[in-house]
């Protein structure tokens, strides 16, 4: 599955979701930390300064506001991007687009009623 695939097949599985699966948080918490360490400079775009700042206040167990992380991530201009750390969040967020897809069997109603 191509990157894109998998993290639309995650946010897809998300929008079902309450809550982000259990065995995805490590995946999560990594992905806020990296998008925490993000430098922003003067010429940083306002948009990589409100998904910098969104960490902050980000329940990392809910499904939604996890979901809107993710999206304000993928609409974030590339051009320019910031100085530093950028790209390990853009890596992080498809570990745990995976880390979701993977997950995804457990939370099945069909598995919670086994």
């Amino acid at each position: 599955m191509a990157p894109t695939e998998e993290l639309d097949a995650a946010r897809e599985r998300l929008g079902q979701l309450d809550r982000v699966p259990e065995s995805a948080s490590a995946s999560v918490t990594a992905l806020l930390g990296w998008i925490r360490r993000i430098e922003l400079t003067d010429e940083t775009e306002q948009q990589w300064r409100d998904l910098v700042a969104s960490t902050e206040k980000l329940d990392p167990t809910d499904a939604g506001a996890f979901l809107a992380l993710t999206q304000q991530l993928k609409e974030a201009p590339t051009t320019p991007p910031p100085h530093r750390g950028w790209l390990l969040a853009d890596l992080a967020v498809l570990d745990c687009a995976r880390a979701i897809n993977t997950a995804f069997p457990e939370t099945t109603p069909e598995t919670e009623s086994s």
